[in-house]
């Protein structure tokens, strides 16, 4: 059976600002190439196939500093080709301060969602400064044997092969899954941050707003006061902050 990995690539970026009030409004961007599909590798029968994909995003942005897992591991009949059967996706974040180097065939792509209401679809928008690609996506529930299941669809025309809609939808449900439970956030920021900008991060990825009292509450066992301040906005400056390491073992 002919396996292939592919890369499913986040991460945001910020608008111009336009009020010295706010901070600059992050957005959840993608990775694509110019036939709107992801990054792919070959699966090496010798080889783990995790250190593949790491060695292939090496190889596409020349740095180690990422974060990586498997999404999942697609054997739909449906999506077979010639060249390949099983499709094995890895999700990937990685902070744009950390790309060294950036391939012209490959670009971010902002992603806008608009639920519709009382319906199980989903509007999807990526675009970029030269490029939009717009498609619908259903979710079907389905009952197989005692299981239920959701099954995504694209509906009516689209700008985009089914499966890498499937990929984008599956990977942020898992962003959004993870954001609550893990530190995965912290792979979109700097080092030191300031607590509006992991806010943002939390916002955009739950796509809903959060009280900030809450938010710090919530999160204030994971981070760390630095001595170091930043001017972002017409008011006082905000303190800096690091990722708590201490919580990882806590946590575990």
């Amino acid at each position: 059976m002919k396996v292939q990995g592919n890369l499913i690539i986040f991460s945001t970026d910020n608008e111009e600002r336009k009020d010295v009030r706010r901070l600059k409004e992050k957005k959840l961007q993608v990775v694509l190439d110019e036939n709107n599909t992801f990054p792919t590798f070959e699966v090496k029968s010798k080889e783990y196939i995790k250190n593949s994909a790491e060695n292939k995003i090496e190889n596409i942005f020349k740095t180690k500093k990422f974060y990586i897992e498997q999404l999942y591991t697609w054997g739909d009949p449906s999506y077979y080709t010639d060249k390949y059967e099983l499709t094995v996706s890895y999700l990937v974040i990685i902070n744009k301060h950390n790309i060294n180097e950036m391939p012209k065939n490959l670009k971010f792509y902002d992603i806008e969602i608009e639920n519709k209401e009382g319906l199980t679809s989903q509007n999807v928008t990526l675009s970029n400064e030269n490029k939009k690609i717009q498609y619908e996506i259903d979710t079907i529930v389905q009952q197989n044997r005692e299981n239920i299941e959701y099954i995504n669809k694209l509906v009516g025309k689209h700008q985009i092969d089914e499966l890498t809609a499937i990929i984008i939808h599956t990977g942020i449900k898992r962003l959004r899954n993870r954001i609550e439970n893990t530190n995965i956030a912290f792979s979109f920021l700097d080092k030191e941050f300031a607590i509006s900008e992991l806010q943002q991060v939390y916002e955009i990825i739950l796509d809903k707003k959060l009280v900030p009292a809450n938010f710090r509450k919530k999160i204030e066992p994971m981070i760390k006061k630095t001595d170091k301040v930043v001017k972002e906005s017409a008011y006082r400056p905000s303190s800096m902050y690091t990722f708590n390491e201490a919580f990882i073992r806590n946590w575990v």
